[in-house]
């Protein structure tokens, strides 16, 4: 698992993130995904998709990956 900051206004940086994730989609590579987005009114939009090949326990793998975000986030902000 990994977990890597990029910063929001490296619009450049964002957008190569986002198409990488898009061609791993494409290719099969990529099982389940997780997305939060705060926007500037601080509104949240949520989403999540998984492949049917997690069966039922889809959700809970992805609950897991995002409790593993929330610790990497807060280990690197006490660093």
């Amino acid at each position: 698992m990994s977990a890597r900051v990029i910063p929001l206004d490296d619009t450049d940086r964002v957008d190569q993130e986002l198409d990488a994730l898009s061609a791993r989609l494409a290719l099969g590579e990529v099982r389940a995904v997780a997305f939060v987005v705060a926007d500037a009114s601080g509104g949240l939009e949520v989403w999540w998709g998984a492949s049917r090949s997690l069966g039922p326990h889809a959700g809970s793998i992805l609950r897991g990956a995002v409790a593993y975000l929330g610790a990497r986030m807060d280990s690197e902000a006490l660093e």
